[in-house]
């Protein structure tokens, strides 16, 4: 598991729950169409609500870990998980503070591995957002 990730996942879910909202209403226009069965739009959309559903509660579950840190940590948090390179060419002290900060972030995370289904989604919706 990936931290950053999941911190992006978190800071940028709203741009992810747009994407899967459009998916869901192209898929039930496309369905208006009639170039395939309507069962198979169904299966569809059911499939992208229950996605959905999924990240929705992994959600919720990293914003109770993030709301017990300090809003400076969550700016750390925000920054890390926005990069998008590494921490290579930070300041020492930079690193030294998102380092102590994502520690402390994955020993928050417990009881992750029932979000397995979440997890697996986030990795593979990574590209939207």
């Amino acid at each position: 598991m990936k931290s950053k990730r999941l911190l992006k996942f978190y800071f940028a879910a709203d741009s992810l729950n747009r994407a899967l909202d459009n998916l869901i209403t192209q898929n039930a226009l496309a369905s208006a169409d009639g170039f395939l069965s309507g069962e198979f739009y169904a299966e569809r959309i059911l499939e992208l609500v229950c996605a959905k559903k999924e990240l929705n509660a992994l959600w919720r579950h990293l914003d109770g870990v993030i709301s017990g840190f300090s809003e400076s940590e969550k700016k750390v948090l925000r920054y890390y998980g926005t990069m998008r390179g590494g921490t290579a060419k930070l300041p020492a002290e930079t690193v030294r503070e998102i380092k102590r900060v994502t520690v402390k972030f994955k020993r928050r995370l417990r009881n992750i591995e029932r979000f397995a289904e979440g997890i697996r989604l986030v990795y593979g919706f990574y590209t939207l957002f």
